[in-house]
């Protein structure tokens, strides 16, 4: 046994010891065992076509809590590469820590790691690309592998390092009900030599009347501090603010109508970039129908997110489509011209090499074929529009529908007087289907779509047509008590042309990348068995074969093949 095992034992040997003698100590953790077998297409015959890799860690955690009003949490993680040789290679790291706890009666602090988010246009980490709705068999793998390791697994929050408070009053005899306050200090990013210190500060107002009126404040600023030694031509000041509100139009026993909306400003502000700063604003006003018998709840909004709308904490995306994968990234047979593969569906689901935690500066990167109306979520600049949604799901939890349209268009032509529109369509399906025939073992059948359209029309030279289509199916079939077999599908394909802006480092759009003769094809037809010790801890085996097809280049064509072993572990 090497020496960091041996204290590692050591280590948790004494905080049993602790935790026999005082039980404000708690433990938990979750463990992972993967293992993967990767597999180049034949057709490829001077690359690495074959390549494993694979990790053991234990992410402990430690909750002590010296007093009833302070919470202390960390989070240690050890780790060894499959690879190593006799332990080599085994590290620990503290992966996250912070203190929380209560001031007084009424003020709450957490000071560390923390997850924040506000709304979709403020602070909010939009959903990746690649999903249309999930079976088990890619679900687990993004769920418990992919977004566990980028930090992106709470949902649409943003995980960062800071401070944040909050606090809430309850006012008697007033025609407010309550006032609830949060505030928050975030570092964006440390000194460098050459680049300044970067800081997000802000936080949010929530009163509520009553039940039937609620509003809301938000504010944010990105900006930086740095010293007179530090160029401050990429020195950036970007506050952005924002007010909700909730109005119960109708509040009946069966039913509700609701009117939600939001309205907001940005200013995008460069201390050494001589030009005006860009000012910005967006409107999200709806309506919301609740039918309680039926268990339906229907939405309609219109939209207004103008070209000068910047807000870094809402637009910053998952996938930073600039990085290669990291499972065997090169292909070709020509040694003058070795291919690189782009990020596929194959990576969104399993790589969290290609994914980034960090809240960026500028509008990042994307890939069109993926989603080309909204590729920063709702607070994407320059569209404006109607979107749909609609939601069902029964008592006894037997079957559940999502369905989404979004009907959008350009405000102001990019690289032409003409707009672009945009049509979105997008469902899901979920059927527990032992659950209709009172089964004890499960069988359960999703499905997902999501098709895109965007349309320009002028002069043959500025014309867009692009369609994209996303097609996920998945199978669950328990055999034997806690024994299932996996079944999944995904596909996505897209074919036209279109084009991506290209932006400086001050945010300015400078220049146009078209991008013709798009024909492209991308399937996964995955196959596996698991096994569950409890829903979050599970051990199963798949084998997951992918195609990618590029139709106009065949020689960016390529096949994968990957045989993986996870056990997952939560205790």
């Amino acid at each position: 046994m090497n020496k960091k095992a041996l204290l590692v034992c050591f280590v948790l040997f004494n905080l049993q010891l602790i935790k026999a003698q005082d039980d404000k100590i708690k433990f938990g953790a979750y463990s992972r065992a993967l293992q993967q077998l990767s597999t180049l297409g034949s057709a490829d015959t001077l690359n690495a076509d074959h390549t494993s890799k694979g990790q053991v860690l234990l992410d402990l955690g430690i909750n002590i809590n010296p007093d009833k009003r302070t919470e202390i949490q960390a989070i240690v993680r050890f780790n060894s590469n499959l690879s190593g040789f006799y332990g080599g290679g085994v590290a620990a790291t503290l992966r996250q820590l912070y203190v929380k706890g209560l001031v007084g009666k009424y003020f709450n602090y957490q000071v560390g790691d923390l997850y924040m988010k506000l709304t979709p246009y403020t602070f909010f980490n939009s959903d990746a690309e690649g999903s249309a709705n999930e079976g088990t068999i890619f679900q687990d793998i993004r769920r418990d592998y992919t977004n566990y390791e980028n930090l992106s697994n709470k949902g649409n929050a943003w995980w960062q390092q800071g401070a944040n408070t909050n606090f809430a009053v309850a006012l008697e005899h007033s025609i407010v009900d309550t006032i609830r306050v949060d505030a928050f200090f975030l570092r964006n990013r440390t000194s460098f030599a050459a680049l300044p210190s970067s800081f997000h500060a802000g936080g949010k107002i929530s009163v509520t009347q009553s039940p039937r009126f609620k509003f809301a404040f938000n504010y944010l600023n990105l900006y930086d501090v740095g010293a007179n030694s530090i160029s401050d031509s990429l020195t950036i000041s970007n506050p952005v603010g924002s007010a909700e509100v909730d109005i119960a139009l109708y509040k009946g026993n069966n039913s509700q109508l609701r009117f939600l909306g939001e309205v907001g400003f940005s200013n995008n502000t460069y201390r050494g970039y001589k030009v005006p700063s860009d000012t910005g604003f967006f409107y999200d006003a709806g309506l919301q129908l609740s039918l309680k018998p039926q268990r339906i709840v229907v939405s309609a909004n219109l939209t207004y997110v103008s070209p000068e709308f910047y807000s870094s904490a809402a637009q910053s995306k998952r996938v930073n489509y600039t990085l290669t994968p990291s499972t065997l990234f090169a292909y070709g047979n020509d040694p003058l011209h070795i291919g690189t593969r782009a990020i596929s569906i194959f990576d969104l689901v399993r790589d969290p090499s290609v994914y980034s935690p960090v809240i960026s500066r500028t509008l990042m990167a994307y890939n069109p074929i993926y989603g080309n109306a909204l590729p920063y979520g709702k607070a994407t600049p320059n569209r404006q529009g109607l979107q749909l949604n609609a939601q069902y799901k029964d008592s006894l939890q037997r079957i559940a529908v999502d369905l989404d349209a979004a009907f959008l268009s350009d405000i102001v032509g990019e690289n032409s007087t003409e707009l672009r529109s945009f049509v979105v369509l997008k469902g899901g399906l979920d059927l527990n289907i032992h659950k209709f025939f009172d089964w004890k073992k499960r069988l359960i059948f999703t499905a997902g779509y999501k098709y895109e359209s965007t349309k320009r029309g002028g002069d043959v030279a500025q014309q867009v047509d692009l369609t994209n289509n996303l097609l996920d199916l998945g199978l669950e079939v328990e055999t034997f008590k806690k024994m299932s077999v996996l079944l999944g599908y995904k596909m996505l394909s897209a074919q036209g042309n279109t084009f991506i802006s290209v932006r400086n480092l001050y945010n300015t759009m400078v220049n146009f990348t078209p991008m013709s003769n798009i024909d492209i094809s991308q399937n996964i037809v995955a196959i596996g068995l698991k096994y569950r010790f409890s829903e979050r801890t599970y051990i199963t085996l798949q084998n997951h074969s992918f195609s990618y097809t590029d139709n106009a280049t065949a020689a960016k064509s390529y096949t994968l093949n990957q045989l993986l072993v996870l056990f997952n572990m939560n205790f």
